[in-house]
């Protein structure tokens, strides 16, 4: 007895052969990749092959926000790897997973694909260009456990045959296909703690190179001009033990010299005092008070410092360009305000951000002439930019000056 071959049995097999062939492949190629970057638009292409879909697309869900995010995407061959593609990633397609077509259906049809009419994902790129007849779309939830991490969608053309064979053939890799997602992510959030990470390695850097450099600034002056200048002051005073009434004929311009080594002394002394490493280890409001108190030892005003609101820790860089603003402020008005009162403010209004303000009802000035010459009013500026503080200034003559800084900058 002769057997005569069932041809739909045949044609059943041809197609299984045929997936498994191509799946046995597509694992081949998967195995041999270690960019878990490119394994999102590979695994994507490799189901695709072996599903027989004229193309298809693998989002990423975000549960935090609900929504879907393009990761890959093919048609008739064309790979659009949107994750490794700069100017792709620009313009990824970022949607609402309950504007997603079917989405509760997708995710309610646990491991098995849901089919519709149309496709719901259509990349706003040039490379992208169909205008065809609506395309038919079988979507899966890919999880993990209970946990949704994206969509994988199979797209074909109303002409083509959707073999249930090859589609089951793509089990294993949906099911790469969801760790792949998954690993992605990961990969994604690691690079992102790296560039953190190094991002302040290169602030802690950058503020250890200035403070080493206010160090070494501080040194030279202490090591040349204000020892020099000790030294004019001591000499002056030797010399006028030694000439005794000698001294007299000349007494008005060696006073005038003595005066102004010893105010030449002074602001060395200054000048040391704000390079060296402004903030002590009790923070910002204590390192305030201290300059205040050295302030006061020249200003012959009424000086005072209030903080105000639950002081709390801010960052080092932060915390040392707002009290060097604080330190510049108040010396100016000191020096050059002729205020009869001068008011220091550091507010924490949050447990985040920080205002400090400092106030005197001197003489005050235009903001709006030029700026030249006013070196400290620049380097506050310049203070503020550095660590994204907002700088305000308002002054105008006979008015006072008020200057605030607050960091950071909402």
């Amino acid at each position: 007895m002769t057997d005569i071959a069932n041809p739909v049995v045949s044609e059943q097999a041809a197609q299984l052969s045929t997936a498994s062939d191509l799946l046995q492949h597509s694992l081949d190629r998967l195995a041999h990749l270690s960019d878990v970057r490119l394994l999102v638009s590979e695994v994507l292409t490799s189901t695709i092959a072996v599903a027989g879909a004229a193309g298809g697309a693998l989002l990423g869900y975000d549960a935090a926000t609900h929504m879907l995010v393009l990761q890959s995407y093919v048609l008739d061959g064309l790979v659009l790897d949107i994750t490794n593609n700069e100017r792709m990633a620009r313009k990824q397609e970022v949607m609402s997973a309950a504007a997603f077509p079917h989405w509760d259906e997708i995710v309610g049809a646990t491991d098995t694909f849901f089919s519709y009419n149309g496709c719901g994902v259509h990349p706003a790129l040039p490379e992208v260009v169909y205008a065809g007849p609506p395309m038919i779309s079988a979507g899966l939830a890919l999880r993990r456990g209970d946990t949704i991490l994206g969509l994988l969608i199979l797209v074909y053309r109303p002409s083509d045959e959707i073999s249930s064979e090859r589609i089951l053939a793509t089990r294993t890799l949906t099911r790469y296909a969801a760790l792949v997602l998954e690993l992605a992510w990961l990969a994604d959030e690691s690079s992102k703690a790296a560039v953190i990470r190094a991002e302040a390695k290169a602030a802690e850097e950058r503020a250890a190179a200035v403070a080493e450099e206010r160090n070494r600034l501080a040194r030279d002056i202490h090591d040349t001009m204000a020892q020099a200048l000790a030294l004019i002051v001591m000499q002056l005073q030797r010399a006028e033990s030694k000439l005794g009434p000698a001294w007299a004929s000349a007494r008005e311009p060696l006073e005038t010299v003595r005066q102004l080594a010893v105010e030449g002394l002074a602001e060395a002394r200054r000048s040391v005092s704000m390079l060296r490493p402004p903030v002590t280890p009790h923070g910002l409001a204590q390192a305030v008070q201290e300059v205040a108190d050295l302030v006061r030892v020249y200003y012959r005003g009424a000086l005072d410092v209030r903080v105000t609101g639950v002081p709390h820790a801010v960052e080092r860089s932060a915390e040392e360009e707002l009290f060097a603003i604080v330190r510049e402020a108040l010396t100016n008005a000191a020096k050059h305000s002729k205020a009869a009162r001068i008011d220091v403010e550091v507010a924490y209004p949050d447990q985040r951000s920080v205002r400090v303000a400092v106030t005197d009802d001197g003489v005050g000035f235009d903001p709006e002439q030029s700026r030249n010459g006013r070196f400290g009013l620049v380097g506050m500026s310049e203070r503020a930019d550095r660590i994204g503080a907002a700088l305000t200034l308002a002054s105008e003559p006979g008015g006072g000056t008020e200057i605030v800084a607050v960091w950071p900058n909402a």
